[in-house]
């Protein structure tokens, strides 16, 4: 059987360089590119993949959330959608498999139940937004996509999780939200499932999320209790009103098909001991 070319953009972000090295163990051949080559440059895009001819491109190129706000709304448009679009034709072009990463943030940041495949979009951030456009482009663009969702997807080189397990071990305290909730999800099983969907050529939007629901206060305090620490000589509660956010992605499409989806705490152990963390 031949080999499956992945072509991942965005690989030297958190998400896209966790994907080359779990897809690569997953026995695809990933080439990755991240900034030397701009999901903004078509031509240049287009010539690269017509060297390389990619059986499936993974697009993981974006401005993330944290570093977009109304100031700078035409960058993450030219990025986040435009890019994503430019990205589709590509795929279009060279007759691959495409897949657009995109995020919860599609939805508003306050919902009292579960959002699955099904809930229609509606974001009220400016990062939201623009990612919300980049799906609408791709969906306009080419009819073999798959659009993958999920929430606060963690791992441990970076991010929040290494900031908590950073503070414990150096004996800190860690700031944790008591009042964000989401479907925590490991880059270990969201790199395992995205690696069947690309097998399988699933097609439509899927989201790929542990089951159940935690504040950032809970996922912090479940991780160092799993390390051997004590969380309460680390986290301090913290509160905010205005920034305040419930946004739980259930995996819908996954379950009909009969995934045996893990709890997020589940997923979070069975991560930790594959890190060698857990104590």
């Amino acid at each position: 059987m031949a080999e499956t070319t992945v072509w991942i953009t965005g690989a030297k972000g958190f998400l896209g360089a966790e994907l080359v090295k779990r897809l690569s163990a997953e026995g695809f051949r990933v080439v990755g590119t991240d900034a030397e080559l701009s999901v903004g440059e078509p031509e240049r895009l287009e010539a690269f993949a017509n060297e390389l001819r990619p059986d499936v491109i993974v697009n993981c190129a974006g401005i993330p959330r944290a570093a977009t706000g109304l100031g700078n709304r035409i960058k993450a448009y030219e990025v986040n959608a435009l890019g994503a679009r430019n990205m589709a034709l590509v795929a279009s072009t060279v007759g691959a498999y495409f897949v657009q990463i995109s995020t919860d943030d599609v939805y508003p940041t306050r919902n009292r139940e579960p959002l699955n495949e099904f809930d229609s979009p509606h974001p009220d951030t400016p990062y939201g937004k623009s990612k919300r456009a980049g799906e609408m482009m791709v969906k306009d663009t080419m009819p073999d996509h798959l659009i993958v969702r999920s929430s606060w997807l963690y791992h441990v080189q970076g991010g929040r999780m290494k900031a908590v397990l950073d503070a414990a071990k150096n004996g800190q305290t860690y700031k944790a939200r008591t009042d964000q909730y989401a479907a925590p999800t490991s880059v270990a099983l969201y790199a395992r499932i995205l690696a069947k969907a690309i097998q399988r050529r699933a097609t439509g939007v899927l989201h790929i999320t542990s089951t159940g629901e935690a504040s950032r206060y809970d996922l912090a305090a479940k991780a160092l209790s799993l390390c051997g620490y004590e969380p309460g000589k680390v986290l301090i509660p913290e509160t905010d009103l205005v920034t305040a956010e419930r946004v739980i992605l259930e995996s819908l499409m996954l379950e009909m098909f009969g995934a045996d989806l893990p709890t997020w705490e589940e997923d979070l152990e069975s991560y930790l001991a594959e890190e060698g963390l857990l104590a």
